[in-house]
């Protein structure tokens, strides 16, 4: 058999051949395309020539990577990202190759550990503002994760009594808020902005001329009213909930390699089994970009340590629970000791940052290095406490509701500290006026019991599984004036969540009293509306007359 020619230019290359590179590239014989439907691993690795090659792309993948066929060899991709990402060692390679993936049935606690770990990734999950946990799965049991840690304390048939009646209460509670928030916000008042003659105009029930019309008003009321209910109702969800998270096909090969090293490494066994797992699914899609994750012990000697330093040094330091702090600044050095810290603590940063600045040079360098802990490799990174020194820096208490849209923001640095019953519950008084605050504050206590058992039995990172939706949780946000315009305008916007929204708004405040120049920046802040349970119908007007113009079903979210 003849060898395979290596073109020089792509005038050279047969028109059959053109072709066929024509399936996987757009404009093959331009100079701006777009590249798809290449075989696994071989769109990272024609991309990673893009740095070593003298060729354009296309020549480059005619060369490189086609067989005398014409036809694309996904063995000589492979061959290639081996080479460069595994024995040379380029990092960067690992970002030029994603996949999407679907991880079905986890808690809500792990889907903060793998959100926690966003950048490189485009995490999407199931919404319990959307989406009602009222059905039972096909055996008959509602859908919360039963830890394999709680069922080795033997605390697991009262762990399953007390999450089972979380369930009722949160069932009957969407029932009950549904007609609650009809009452408040009837269809009388609902309108949708719809097409007429070439113009926009809201109309009312009483103006609608057609099925389609009627039909689009109905969906965009119903869904109207069932987000304020579920909004609320949630409160009483425990984090062992089970829901669906997504991870979109912008996921790249290093954010997997870290995603799958922090899962294996973890303490929690939901975390080290759902780690495991999505190792062996990319093994079949993209295995040469996941060779390098790898469980790291030394974590857990981490953990340990510094929670035995935040033991000592907070014992008698009963937490603050403001819900907004802006940080004072300190010393470059007292803000790393502090944001190493926060993690391992119940206190409120400020309250760290007041201690640690107290602290001899000795003991914070001390601090600093159990931080550190043993590193192998230089891919033995340290954690994001060392992000630390930012001019804007939030210490935030709140329930899941603010911390999971909050946390979305990948230009700053955020860290949390697990979840607890110690900073109380967020009662909404919804559950007062449909007749279930006492049994919303009976589940409370049930669990908040609980959560001791668990504690004391097994361990505080278990232990998170034993907290509801509403239990406050605290968390930190560093970022620069930018990010700060971006966080600030967009979180305040009227269709957002009303607790997060009231959240931002106290930051910019927080902002604007201590930096005072800075209000010119962050101008479009929201500040209509805070506490409005129904903000979304507005959103929903416009939804419902787009899908209307469009001709879609919008009932199909319903």
């Amino acid at each position: 058999m003849a060898k395979k020619r290596d073109y020089k230019f792509i005038e050279e290359v047969p028109d059959e051949i053109i072709k066929k590179v024509g399936k996987y590239i757009t404009n093959p014989l331009g100079t701006t395309f777009a590249i798809h439907d290449l075989p696994s691993e071989l769109t990272g690795g024609v991309l990673a020539r893009y740095s070593r090659a003298p060729t354009g792309l296309v020549l480059t993948l005619v060369n490189e990577f086609l067989d005398e066929n014409g036809d694309p060899s996904q063995e000589k991709g492979t061959e290639l990202m081996d080479r460069v990402l595994n024995a040379f060692g380029d990092d960067s390679v690992g970002e030029l190759e994603g996949t999407a993936v679907g991880m079905e049935d986890v808690s809500q606690l792990l889907t903060k550990y793998i959100e926690d770990r966003r950048i490189g990734g485009s995490p999407i999950e199931q919404s319990t503002r959307y989406v009602k946990y009222d059905q039972k799965d096909k055996d008959g049991k509602w859908r919360f994760l039963r830890p394999k840690e709680i069922a080795e304390s033997g605390l697991l048939p009262e762990f399953e009594r007390i999450n089972n009646r979380a369930f009722e209460i949160y069932s009957e509670g969407i029932k009950r808020l549904s007609k609650h928030f009809e009452g408040e916000f009837p269809k009388e008042k609902f309108e949708i902005k719809i097409e007429r003659d070439g113009k926009s105009v809201s109309a009312k029930e009483k103006d609608l001329i057609n099925d389609d019309e009627r039909r689009a008003f109905r969906n965009g009321y119903n869904f109207t009213i069932r987000c304020a209910a579920l909004d609320v109702g949630r409160c009483v969800l425990p984090s062992s909930t089970l829901t669906h998270l997504g991870l979109g096909q912008a996921s790249n090969g290093r954010f997997y390699t870290n995603l799958i090293t922090f899962l294996k490494s973890q303490d929690l066994e939901e975390s080290r089994i759902r780690g495991q797992q999505l190792e062996e699914e990319l093994q079949k899609v993209i295995p040469t970009y996941v060779k390098r994750n790898r469980e790291i012990s030394e974590y857990a000697t981490i953990n340990r340590n510094m929670r035995n330093l935040s033991a000592e040094l907070f014992k008698d330091i009963t937490p603050r629970d403001d819900r907004v702090t802006l940080v004072r600044r300190g010393e470059y050095i007292d803000e790393v000791v502090s944001s190493a810290l926060f993690p391992y603590s119940k206190i409120s940063l400020q309250q760290i940052l007041d201690v640690v600045e107290l602290l001899p040079e000795e003991k914070k360098l001390d601090i600093l290095n159990a931080y550190k802990g043993k590193r192998e490799t230089r891919r033995d990174r340290t954690g994001r406490g060392l992000e630390a020194g930012y001019p804007l820096v939030f210490d935030l208490v709140g329930g899941f509701a603010e911390y999971r849209d909050l946390e979305r923001h990948r230009m700053l640095t955020q860290l949390r500290q697990m979840l607890s019953v110690d900073l109380g519950f967020i009662m909404p008084p919804e559950m007062g006026i449909i007749g279930l605050e006492s049994e919303t504050k009976e589940i409370v206590d049930m669990m908040s019991s609980l959560y001791h058992d668990v504690k004391n039995m097994s361990s505080d990172e278990v232990a998170q599984y034993t907290t509801l939706f509403n239990h406050r949780m605290r968390f930190m946000l560093g970022m620069n004036l930018r990010e700060f315009q971006h966080l600030s305008e967009l979180r305040t916007q009227p269709a957002g969540h009303f607790s997060y929204r009231g959240m931002v708004m106290e930051m910019a405040e927080k902002v604007k009293e201590r930096e005072p120049w800075t209000k010119t920046f962050y101008e479009f802040v929201d500040y209509s509306d805070p506490g409005n349970k129904i903000s979304r119908a507005k959103e929903q007007s416009k939804i419902a007359g787009k899908n209307l113009a469009s001709g879609i079903d919008g009932g199909i979210d319903l």
